[in-house]
This record gives structure tokens, sequence and C-alpha cells, in this order.
């Protein structure tokens, strides 16, 4: 197949929701367009995801939906950069997008449905939920929030037993144990709970949230010196690559508790 050469000038805006003002930043850059191109670039954005480098994913992600703007994993992906910076509405817009290219891929929903979970809309979360689950019974990602949703209402019998299917598709997946250690938490089980926090931190040591959410579960069984290590290693964690949302979480929760 022959290379057909592109002289691409990117626009790229950047914007939190589409109300907001937007900022230009034009960038010039020849890029030799082949699906293998559109692959590397690819494989490079979940490189930079993988790294926690999301801005730099963001970037990549851009310049691949140039090239092909009709790649609808590549929206996802985009999607999901955005999400882990806490641009949730950008999010849904990206993933919004990745559903009407193609209807028919399971994590574009169950991605949704995470997006729609972080913005409290527990509701059309489920629905989404079970969209992609009736594309994809073993759509881990969907089973994770399902089980979530069932948490926040209450039906712990089913939440467990939903995050227990999960595992058997999954069983080194470390979110599984983050979300389950979260839903023993609030049925008061907190030998569980801690289980599956050192479960899922022995998994992967890369994810500060994780280090907070057992700090907290730390404080509240009384164990504040242990909390407190917790904390500053999520604070560390979010120094490379920079979180301040999670600096100034732990931060925030450290200063709480010695002030106690």
């Amino acid at each position: 197949m022959k290379l057909k050469i592109l002289i691409i000038t990117l626009l790229f805006v950047f914007s939190c929701n589409t109300n907001e003002d937007k900022n230009t930043d034009i960038t010039e850059e020849t890029f030799e367009y082949s699906p293998q191109a559109s692959l590397e670039l690819y494989v490079s954005a979940n490189r930079f995801l993988d790294q926690r480098n999301y801005k730099e994913a963001e970037k990549t992600f851009q310049k691949l939906l140039v090239l092909d703007p009709k790649f609808s994993k590549a929206w996802e992906g985009y999607a999901d950069s955005m999400l882990l910076q806490n641009e949730l509405e950008s999010a849904l817009n990206h993933i919004d997008k990745a559903i009407s290219l193609n209807p028919n891929i399971s994590s574009h929903y169950s991605k949704k449905s995470l997006v729609l979970y972080y913005l409290k809309d527990f509701k059309s979360s489920e629905s989404y939920t079970l969209k992609a689950l009736e594309l994809d019974e073993n759509d881990a990602r969907a089973l994770i929030i399902l089980g979530a949703i069932k948490t926040q209402n209450g039906l712990f019998t089913e939440s467990e037993e939903i995050f227990n299917r999960a595992l058997k598709l999954k069983p080194e997946d470390s979110s599984i144990y983050f979300w389950r250690a979260k839903t023993y938490i609030i049925m008061s089980n907190f030998e569980l709970a801690m289980s599956d926090f050192n479960k899922s931190i022995e998994l992967d040591r890369s994810r500060a949230s994780y280090y907070i959410e057992r700090a907290l579960l730390y404080k509240l069984i009384g164990e504040i010196d242990k909390a407190k290590l917790d904390l500053e290693e999520a604070i560390q964690i979010s120094k490379n690559p920079r979180n301040q949302e999670l600096i100034n979480k732990a931060t925030n929760i450290l200063e709480n508790i010695e002030n106690q």
C-alpha cells in the first residue's frame, strides 16, 4: 500500500467544557499516514496512560485523531486521558463520539458508565454498564462499576457477587480489589476491606488513590501512624507525574490527622 504524505496543521482547542473560553495552540507538523502510523500513535498514547503521563497521552491521542478521526478506540483513549485529569465533561464528549462511530464495542459503554459514575449520575451509569454487558458479558470494567452501583444502592450481597465474578475474569486487576474494599468499608467489614486494599497495593504500587483510601481506613480503625505513612507515600507518588488534586487531598487529610 502506498503511503500518503499528509502535511497537517494541527489546531488543538483545549477546553474543560463547551461553555468555557477556549485557548488555542497551533502546531505545524508533518506526518506520514498509514495504518501502521495510526497504530504506533495509539500504542504510544496508551503507553503514556500506563506511565500516568496523562497530558502527553492527551496530546498523542489528539495527533492520532487528526490522522484517523474515525478510530473509535482512539476517541475512547482520548476520553480516558481526560477522565484521568478529572476533565469529566470533556471525557464524556469524547466517549460519546466513540459510541457514535462504533456502537458495537462494549468498552465504549463501560467507559461512559465510569464517567457517569464519577459525575454521580448512578442511574445512567448503571444503564450503560448493562449495555456493555449485553455486548460482552466478560467486560470486567462494566462489572466493577455495576458492583460499585449496587453498593451505592445498599445491595451488598449482589455487589460482592459481581466483584467476585470480575475477579474470576481478571484475578490480577488491582482495581477490582480496590473497589471491593470500599464496599466492605460500607458494610463495616474492616478486616476484609484492609485485606483487599493490601492486595490492590501489592498488585500496583503506583496508584496514589489506593494509599489514600487505605490511610482513611487506618484512620478509621485508629492506626494513625500507618495512616500517616500511606498519606506521605501518596504525596510522593503524585509528584511524578504531578497530580495536584491527589497531593492536595492527601495533604489535607494528613494535616487534619496532625491537628487532632
